[in-house]
Formats: structure tokens, sequence, C-alpha cells
């Protein structure tokens, strides 16, 4: 059985092999039914052309040349000429030649000139040959008539062997069967034959009917429809390639649209008709020979519209073309596109990113005017969902949640949420609103600025409020700070009057009235210093500095000023000694400094040194160093050192006064300079402070050029 399905099998395969190389080549112009036909044909007129041979060589192989020749050639001639009408396509012919069987039957079973077995054993014979042309016209014959006057030759045929054999009225003695008889069994065989022919004539004349209805309706739909339809008629080589498309066919609506009348264009080339109409903007040979798609969009200059030509292909040989007219469709999309870009320029104009997110949370649009900061593109957002693009678990659960809040409430829901992006952390404000049953609208607004400029904000309000406080108390420690050293002053200066007062208490009051005095001054300095900086009303006056002599000057003022009380050694160390080193700053703003920082040194030592001091960097910088060794200052007050009117609680600023300023006013006046103000304490070692200011166009230091 596996033996026989691979026969079946090899033989399938063979006989499409064949038919592709074959049938496609000799009937290249005929549709697939017609060479399928055909091909079948070939297949059985190969079956007979071999057997009529094989004859041929059987006789001339048993010698019986002479008896046979005629017969031979002729059924070779015969089934020759059956050939050429298979590759002509003359089925009729084919038809027709089938009526020689019964009388190569006659010559070759019946008749005395040809040697033959006993006529009475080759009934049988006879039998199956005509019985084969009866089989053979009932696909063939189309009407019918054929088969009734095959029949009549072939029932002939069947007699004149049973008569001249002398069994057409007696029994099969062996098989004792009335069936048997050949005359009967064939004209059984013909009734049933021609019973299922009239069968299948009837119900082909009845497809036949549908099939002429059929076709009056799609000629009706051709002509009325107000689509332009052309109908095409392809001519094909022997290979099958298209050589020629004519026009067979225009509806009314085709005509009416082109202005053109069918006499005028039918039989005319498609193409030269197309070229005429569409001034060889449609190529109809392209689209039909190689395009795979069956539809072309083509824009027609001279008629200003826009054609879209559907390509149908319902024979072998014919072509219907559907010209829809899509000028206003076209139009449509044009504005559609035209609207769509004008809103995505205002929208990309409007600083915010707009998001079209579905129910499950998947973005199906966006807009995003800088892209490139986020650098991210269609594809990586289009098709994603809020679970894939960055989000937090917990931040994509609360958009999901308002994105279903939104489309069931009709409401805008809104969310702030930071995002991570190569090229920093934004803050944005999401707004959600319905814009349909299935998706909402999100607008995210960058927030950064703003958040930030809350925070600073917040921060300003904070120091602001205390500043103020911090303000408030420094103006009421300022009216303390001026009444007591001038009272000191008024009443001092009252006792001086007195005459009974020695030389030694004359000379006390005296320096208390004159230190008093400085304190006054210092403080009024001092607040005239912090006025002229919170006005931005500083002055900076450039010229050249001697800093030897400035430092000396220092140096010669505070000396003298260290209360006998205080166990201090102040210092001065002049790293260039020459007397002209210096360079251009502003004297006066520098001499503050220093003055601030070394009146801090004093008031905060009680014993040890105070070093006035500056040093070369190289010969671009002077770094100028004021350190003690006074009560320091805790690590956890660093950070209020400079701050305004803040005042550090140690046991000094308990029994002295001040204002808490003059460190600010210096890191103000260094940062003028040009330079930085910073220190470095240890609390109960002492405290350094150091600034260092460009060495411009500096005097009295060597350097070595190289």
């Amino acid at each position: 059985m596996y033996k026989l399905l691979l026969h079946i099998f090899n033989f399938t395969l063979l006989y499409n092999w064949l038919y592709k190389i074959s049938a496609k080549k000799i009937w290249a112009g005929y549709s697939n039914t017609e060479q399928k036909r055909l091909f079948q044909l070939l297949i059985i007129w190969v079956i007979l052309i071999s057997f009529a041979i094989f004859l041929f060589l059987l006789h001339l192989k048993t010698n019986n040349t002479n008896d046979f020749i005629y017969s031979d050639i002729t059924l070779i001639t015969t089934v020759l000429f059956v050939g050429i009408c298979i590759l002509k396509n003359k089925i009729k012919c084919v038809v027709y030649s089938i009526f020689s069987i019964p009388f190569f039957v006659y010559a070759y079973i019946i008749s005395d000139f040809i040697p033959h077995p006993q006529i009475t054993e080759t009934v049988y014979s006879s039998l199956f040959w005509v019985v084969g042309g009866l089989l053979f016209l009932l696909f063939f014959d189309e009407t019918g008539e054929k088969l009734k006057f095959y029949f009549i030759i072939g029932l002939l045929a069947l007699v004149v062997h049973q008569l001249k054999a002398n069994v057409l009225f007696e029994s099969f003695a062996k098989l004792n069967l009335l069936v048997a008889n050949p005359v009967l069994m064939f004209t059984t065989l013909f009734v049933a034959i021609y019973f299922l022919q009239k069968k299948h004539l009837k119900v082909a004349g009845f497809l036949k009917e549908q099939l002429k209805l059929t076709n009056q309706s799609i000629t009706r739909i051709f002509q009325d429809s107000g689509v332009s339809i052309v109908e095409l008629k392809a001519e094909h080589d022997n290979a099958g390639n298209i050589m020629q498309l004519t026009i067979e066919k225009a509806n009314n609506a085709f005509q009416a649209n082109f202005n053109i009348n069918l006499y005028e264009i039918q039989n005319q080339k498609a193409e030269y008709v197309f070229n005429l109409i569409f001034k060889n903007q449609f190529d109809v040979n392209e689209l039909i020979l190689f395009k795979r798609k069956r539809t072309k969009e083509f824009h027609s200059k001279d008629m200003e519209k826009w054609f879209k030509v559907h390509l149908l292909k319902p024979e072998f040989n014919k072509y219907f073309l559907i010209f829809e007219d899509i000028t206003k469709i076209k139009a449509k999309l044009a504005k559609l596109e035209e609207s769509r870009r004008r809103y995505k320029v205002l929208l990309e104009a409007i600083p915010d990113i707009f998001f079209v997110i579905d129910k499950d949370g998947t973005y199906e649009d966006f807009v995003v005017k800088e892209s490139h900061l986020f650098k991210i593109e269609d594809t990586n957002i289009i098709g994603s969902t809020i679970y894939d693009v960055g989000f937090p678990e917990n931040m994509a659960n609360k958009i999901y949640s308002c994105i279903h809040s939104s489309i069931r409430n009709n409401s805008i829901e809104s969310i702030e949420y930071s995002l991570n992006t190569p090229n920093g952390t934004f803050l944005y404000e999401m707004r959600l609103a319905k814009l349909n049953s299935h998706s909402v609208i999100s607008v995210a607004r960058d927030i950064t600025k703003r958040k930030t400029a809350e925070f600073k904000l917040e921060k300003a309000l904070a120091r602001a409020e205390e500043s103020d406080k911090l303000k408030s108390a420094f103006l009421a420690n300022l009216s303390h700070e001026i009444r007591t050293p001038m009272n000191v002053i008024t009443n001092f200066s009252r006792l001086l009057a007195e005459a009974e007062l020695t030389q030694k208490d004359r000379m006390e009051i005296t320096d208390a009235i004159s230190q008093n005095g400085k304190q006054l001054l210092n403080m009024i300095d001092n607040t005239i210093h912090l006025s002229k900086i919170e006005t931005k009303t500083v002055d900076i006056k450039t010229r050249f500095c001697s800093i030897n002599i400035l430092l000396r000057e220092i140096y010669n003022n505070y000396f003298v000023l260290i209360p006998d009380s205080k166990n201090i050694k102040l210092n001065l160390k002049l790293d260039v000694p020459n007397q002209e080193f210096g360079f251009v700053t502003d004297p006066v703003l520098l001499k503050e400094v220093l003055n601030i920082l070394v009146d801090n040194a004093v008031k905060y030592t009680m014993h040890g040194n105070i070093s006035i001091d500056y040093e070369m960097i190289g010969n671009k910088q002077v770094k100028f160093i004021i350190s003690d060794t006074g009560i320091g200052i805790p690590k956890e007050e660093f950070k209020n050192v400079y701050n305004r009117f803040y005042r550090l609680e140690n046991r000094v600023n308990e029994v002295t006064s001040g204002s808490g300023i003059g460190l600010s006013i210096a890191q103000h006046y260094v940062q003028l300079l040009g330079g930085e103000l910073e220190f470095e304490s240890t609390p109960d070692v002492g405290t350094k402070f150091y600034f260092s200011l460009p060495f411009k166009e500096g005097k009295g230091f060597m350097t070595l050029v190289s």
C-alpha cells in the first residue's frame, strides 16, 4: 500500500512538472482551464501514438508488414493529425477524429484482409474500443448529437462483428448471461451515458443561463456605475508574456469623466489612450506588468485631480481598470495634515509635554518640544506602558488609578513626579483629563524651575526672618552699645571738671573716655559699612598699596591698645622685607578687613600670641594670615560665623559688647578685592583667618624668569 501511494505521489509530481514546462509554453495564449484540458488530451494522444507505433513495430517484427501496412500507416497518420489538432487547440477536430475508431475496429479486428484471431474471440475487443470512444465523447460532446451519431456507428460495427461471427442472437453458453452480449452492453452503457450527459447538459445550460444573467448584470453595473471603468484585452506571445494591451470597453462614466467616446478608443492600444488622456502621468504597463500591488495613486496635473486605480483580472487575457476620483479625499487629508501640523507646532510652542494614554496605561501618541533633552523617540514611547518608561511601581499605580478615575468621573487629576533623564532629574506636574471613553490626555509641565525657586524662596524667607530677628536684636543691642560708651564719655567728661582730681585719676578718666570713644566710633563705622553693603554702594578705589607699611601701621595701632590685664604678645611677620613691596588693590578695604580680624583676635584672646602675617604664593598671589591662641570656635558654629547680627555663644560675648556684623563685612570686602575669606579653628587652641589676593602689578618682589 505504501509503495502504491509513493508511486501515485511521484506520478502527480511528474504530471505537474510536465504541465508547467509544456502547457505554459505550447498554449501560452490560452486560459488555465483550456491549458489543462489540452494537456490532458495531449497525454491521451501520447498513449495513442505510442500504441500505434507499437503495433507497427510488432507487425514489422512478425513479418506481417504487407498485411498491416496500410492500416498501420492510416492509424499513425490519423493519430498524428489528432496531435496537430491538439497543438492548435482544435477540439472539434479531435472530437471528429473519434468517429474513426469503429473503422479501425473493422479494419484490425473484423475484416478479412488483415490476419487476426478467431472473430468469435475478438467481440469484446471491438466492444472495448468503441466504448472508449463513447466515454471520450461523454466529456467533449457539448450537445449530445455527436454521441448519438457515434453510438449508431459503433453499434453497426458491433452488429457486423457479431453477424459475421454468427453470435448476434445466440446466448453465451459459458456465461448464460444476457447482459454479457456486447450489443446489449454497449446499448445499456450508451443509454446511461446519454441520460447522464442530458442531465449534465441541463445543469450546464442552467449554469450558462445564470452566467448569462450574471454577465448581463455585470454589464449593466459596468455601464451604469458612477465610477470610471475600462476593460482591457491582453495579447500574449508563445511564452505567455503580454505583448499588447487594447481597450475593449469603457463605461459611460469613463466616457463622461474623461470627455472621450468609446468608438474613439475601442481596439486602440491602452498605453496610447491613457497617455492621451493623462498626458504621460499614468503608466498602465507598470501597473499590470511590474507592480505587485493591485492599486496605484497618481496625480493628473492637467485635470488637477487625484486618481486611485484598482486592477481586476477576472480572466487570463482580460483586465478591468477602475478609476476612483480621490481628489476630495486628498484635499481633506491635506487639510487634516495641515491642521495636524499646525496644532503640533502650537503644542510644541507650549512648554509642556502632551501624551495620549489609553485606559490600560499604554502611550498612543505624544508631543515633546525639547525631546533632545530627554533623548527619547516615538518608537521608545508609543506602544509602551506607564510601567515601562521608568516610573517607580507605586507612582505607575497612582497614575493608572488617576487615569481610570478621570475616565470614570470625567474629572481632572493632578500628580507631581520626578523624571530621571540622561540630562538630569526634572520635576513635573501631570494633569490627566478625559479624552474619550477609553483614553485620557496627559499634560505634563516642567516645574523644576518653579520648585527650585519655591525652595530658594522658602530658604530666603527663613533667612530673612532670621535676619529680621537678628536685626531687631542688633538694633536693641545697638541702642545699649551706644548708650553705654556715651554714658561713660558724658559722666567721665563731667568728672574731669572737678578740681580735686589727682593727675593719675585724670589720666585714667581720659583713657576711659578715649577707649569708649573709639568703641563708639568703631560701631558707627561698622554700621556705615553694613549700610553700604546692603545698598551696594561700596566704592572700590584701587591704587598701589605698600603692604609692609600698612601692616606695620596696624601693628602699631593695636600694640598700644592691648590691655595690660591680658598677657598677649602681638607678632608681625613680613615675608618680604623690602619696604617697596606692594601691589595694586583698594588699601582702605584691605585695612578695614585686617582691622576687623585683628580686633576680633585681641577680643577673644586672653593670653598667648596674635600674629599678623602674609606670604607669597608663587608670584601671583599674596596670602594674608591673622592667627591667635584665643578661645576658638566650636565646629557646630562654623556655619554661623559669617551670618549677620549673629554672636557666638561663648564666655567672652557674655561679658563684652558687639554687633555681630564684623566678620560678615570682612567676608564681603575680601570678595570685592578678589579673594575668599576662610578660617580654621579649634576650641581652646586658637583660630586662623586667611585670604589670598591677586598680586596685581606687584613691586618689590624678585621673580625668577626661565
